[in-house]
């Protein structure tokens, strides 16, 4: 048995307690300062708030000024926080990392580095490590995973990718299971770069559930485009950065993009866009209700690091048109069925 703390109680950090423990681990769930809530209907035997589904009862439970408590003798770390708030919550767990411990992160998205470059979130949390911890493994989660569904053990396939292979593969011994299979990896980046832009991209395919809104037609046909159009402008752009084209074609990239364009909120921003509400309309009322569209962000850091790479010499940006369209729809108001079009129109007239 091993103990194991997972930053994070919501959707997900709180859906993956449940096979670390049917794997008969001490599973410690630590909240944020917006999880108090959370926290106090677990600790009431409720269910999870974002669920409606009960936890495990074993899980044990921290509030947010009980982080010592949590951390204490535990080894493995899995960080599941939002991507804008990941590398500030880690500065804290840091002070009570050892050198033999192993961190996971499931959190997907960008952010910038000390000198301001755009990089991959376990670029971010390896930056927060001090010196004499740089040894520490990072370890990121990709494929399609919808919480919700890890939490009542819906059969699920993910990947654990690590330049470690040691740690990926000590991840997987801790909370594979029968229902939730995981693949290990050596794509790092790969695995993060389709973590994040399947967020993009899922957009545009709930654009085309949004066509249904305006003509009470299906538009499967623009969807199914516009998800193989996607899938190549991910291969462009892991391979710009060095990733491999294994994880954009297999779970972390098409698994995933599948997946989150079927539900979540990166699909209802694209749907409400694609009925016609003008995208700053729709992404301040998403605002407004406290909705986090991690595709939101990830579009505008993605189309600035293609920009940077093409630079750079290692991407033409112009085989980006859907990532471009999408950075022009979402933040210069730009037409969406117009925008859209042009993309398929293009794609095959290229």
């Amino acid at each position: 048995m091993e103990k194991i703390t997972i930053i994070g109680a919501g959707a997900m950090g709180s859906a993956l307690t449940t096979p670390l423990i049917e794997n008969g681990h001490e599973v410690r769930l630590w909240g944020t300062e917006l999880d108090g809530h959370i926290i106090d209907e677990l600790r009431k035997g409720n269910d999870h708030p974002k669920h409606k589904y009960p936890l495990l009862k074993e899980a044990k439970l921290f509030k947010v000024d009980e982080l010592e408590q949590a951390m204490e003798e535990s080894k493995y770390v899995i960080m599941a926080i939002t991507s804008d708030a990941l590398g500030k919550i880690f500065e804290r767990v840091v002070s009570y990392l050892t050198k033999d411990s192993v961190v996971a992160t499931v959190s997907k998205g960008f952010d910038f580095d000390k000198e301001g470059n755009i990089v991959i979130l376990p670029e971010i949390l390896k930056e927060k490590l001090p010196k004499d911890l740089k040894s520490i493994p990072i370890v990121a989660v990709g494929g399609p995973c919808k919480a919700n569904e890890v939490l009542y053990r819906s059969p699920t396939c993910v990947v654990y990718a690590s330049e470690d292979a040691t740690a990926a593969d000590k991840f997987k011994e801790l909370i594979a299971t029968d229902v939730y299979n995981v693949k290990t990896d050596s794509d790092i980046i790969g695995t993060e770069i389709c973590a994040a832009m399947k967020n993009a991209y899922a957009v545009s395919l709930g654009m085309a559930e949004g066509y249904k809104g305006i003509k009470g037609l299906t538009h499967n046909n623009t969807k199914s485009a516009l998800f193989t159009i996607a899938t190549e402008e991910m291969d462009l752009f892991v391979t710009a950065m060095g990733g491999s084209p294994r994880s954009v074609y297999g779970l972390p990239g098409s698994g995933d993009l599948e997946v989150t364009g079927e539900a979540g909120r990166n699909r209802i921003l694209g749907e409400v866009v694609g009925e016609g509400t003008k995208a700053s309309a729709a992404i301040q009322r998403m605002q407004d209700e406290d909705i986090t569209v991690e595709g939101y962000p990830a579009i505008k850091f993605g189309y600035n690091l293609v920009k940077k790479l093409d630079e750079q010499g290692k991407i033409d940006a112009g085989k980006l048109p859907l990532l471009t369209a999408l950075y022009e729809i979402l933040y210069q108001d730009a037409h969406c069925y117009e925008k859209i079009q042009k993309v398929l129109n293009d794609y095959c007239n290229s």
